[in-house]
């Protein structure tokens, strides 16, 4: 009994990580709409990766991201799998072991024994007590990446169409290694790929940091490097000899831990649908810096706090205590309204532009996606975060909420995407500075000095209730759903102070 007891309470860093990566999969099946095989796939995918790659110089491997493929010109299907065969279910051991993650029972216990060894599991993951994707993306460039380059005679329906074309835009990259270490590049001591990854146009000018691959030793398998920046400066890399296929690990530039762009820092966006203009990061506020002195100043006025279950044919245990929260603000000019949400990065660049807050969402090209800039388009990573802001039509939260309850009811025919939509709370926006200008330099501080994403304490509840003190100063406000709350510590200060240059978190 004491033995069982004891192996409970002791993870390893890949346990940490297949809990930790499954549950943002769960949530991510649930915003999407993932059908449950898709959902199986990801997690034995994500399962499968860490068994092959895990060792001491992996610590942390980036999660697995949802993507889709792209028609033959280039531009995105309506389908996450452009109309291709679903994927095979995993075993039923590993479907077992995905259903419990996303239990309740499970789930609260694997965040006691986050909350309470928090510590702990950082050094084992990182083998030091700092976050472990930090550690990892700070060790090159920019974000880390990971892309499977296999062999010219490679065919497995799932990554391939029926005439055996790899499938673009793949949660992984998947690429022909012919094609790929053709196209490298030497330039500055480093060999670089120039070319959109596996159909991803945000994917371009990516370092290669190393090729690995997984070989039988004895009973068991090792973890073999082939190739490594470090040791191997200025020898051309290349496909290994007897091998299917082989992880490139790569590298993009430096500016992207802190922006999609070198020239406007910060992981945030704001869309205006009604003349269909897009900016990210710094841009935002030399935008609105710039109508202010045309059309004049316009304040923040009256901001709400909501949260949703999404939208499902048939809810499970899980389904009934996830939550998505958001800010509604409504402005001074009374012409529409906005709203404010965290989530993963790139989610919305990564699938399709879909978003909950445009009506035109279902449709096969979105005015969204229209809209992203191409270094916007990549899979989205579950350990990061971006601030989404998109305006609404609405002119206040009376008229707002005829729109979600025009869209909340079971998913089915109808274009349903909310469950129990709740008002949290509302209130007069009593911040001075309160300008769209300065409310964009909140936003885009508050992202920079915290980019991380994680479910049980960065989340998007844990945004919208700081957001919501900062503007109306009740100091009383926390995340909506008591889970939430357990981890949560308020950060409005991340708002009001530019981050630390060299230290960004």
């Amino acid at each position: 009994m004491s033995k069982q007891k004891h192996r409970r309470t002791e993870l390893t860093a890949q346990d940490f990580q297949f809990l930790r990566h499954s549950s943002h999969v769960a949530e991510m099946h649930e915003d999407h709409g993932f059908d449950d095989d898709n959902f199986y796939h990801e997690v034995e995918c994500f399962d499968n990766d860490m068994d092959l790659f895990s060792n001491s110089e992996y610590p942390d491997d980036d999660a697995s991201v949802a993507s889709f493929a792209s028609t033959s010109d280039g531009s995105l299907p309506p389908t996450p799998d452009g109309g291709a065969a679903k994927p095979p279910k995993a075993p039923e051991l590993k479907k077992d072991a995905a259903a419990s993650i996303s239990g309740l029972n499970l789930r609260v216990k694997a965040k006691k024994f986050l909350s309470k060894n928090s510590r702990a599991v950082s050094g084992a993951v990182t083998g030091s007590g700092r976050r472990s994707v930090h550690v990892k993306q700070q060790h090159h460039a920019g974000l880390v990446w990971h892309a499977q380059a296999v062999c010219d005679d490679y065919f497995d329906l799932k990554n391939c169409t029926q005439e055996g074309q790899l499938k673009q835009r793949r949660p992984v990259p998947i690429i022909r290694a012919s094609q790929f270490f053709a196209d490298l590049e030497y330039t500055g001591g480093k060999w670089i790929h120039r070319a959109p990854l596996n159909g991803w146009p945000g994917l371009t000018d990516l370092e290669v940091v190393s090729i690995t691959g997984k070989v039988k030793s004895m009973a068991n398998f090792r973890i073999r490097r082939y190739w490594n920046n470090d040791t191997d400066q200025g020898k051309r890399p290349a496909f290994p000899e007897n091998v299917r296929s082989c992880r490139v690990t790569l590298a993009a530039p430096k500016h992207t831990l802190d922006g999609w762009s070198a020239d406007s820092p910060g992981h945030v966006w704001w869309f205006h649908p009604s003349d269909e203009t897009f900016f990210h990061g710094k841009n935002i506020i030399d935008n609105f810096r710039s109508l202010e002195a045309k059309e004049g100043v316009v304040e923040a006025t009256v901001v709400s706090h909501f949260a949703h279950r999404y939208a499902k044919a048939k809810e499970g245990v899980k389904d009934r205590i996830v939550y998505h929260s958001a800010i509604l603000v409504e402005w001074s000019h009374g012409k529409h309204c906005t709203v404010f949400e965290l989530a993963f990065l790139n989610g919305v660049g990564g699938w399709g532009g879909r978003s909950n807050w445009q009506e035109d969402s279902t449709s096969a090209h979105p005015k969204l996606l229209k809209n992203f800039p191409a270094h916007m388009i990549a899979p989205w990573n579950s350990t990061l975060a971006e601030l989404r802001i998109q305006d609404v039509p609405f002119k206040n939260w009376d008229e707002f909420s005829v729109y979600l309850s025009q869209h909340e009811g079971p998913k089915g025919k109808k274009d349903h995407r909310f469950f129990d939509v709740t008002k949290i709370g509302s209130a007069p926006v009593t911040l001075a500075c309160r300008t769209q200008p300065s409310i964009a330099t909140y936003l885009n501080n508050y992202i920079r000095h915290n980019r991380e994403y994680h479910e049980e304490s960065r989340n998007c509840q844990t945004f919208a209730a700081d957001f919501y003190r900062l503007l109306t100063g009740d100091t009383h406000v926390k995340p909506f759903h008591p889970i939430c709350q357990i981890l949560y510590h308020h950060h409005e200060d991340w708002f009001l102070y530019d981050p630390p240059e060299g230290d960004k978190k």
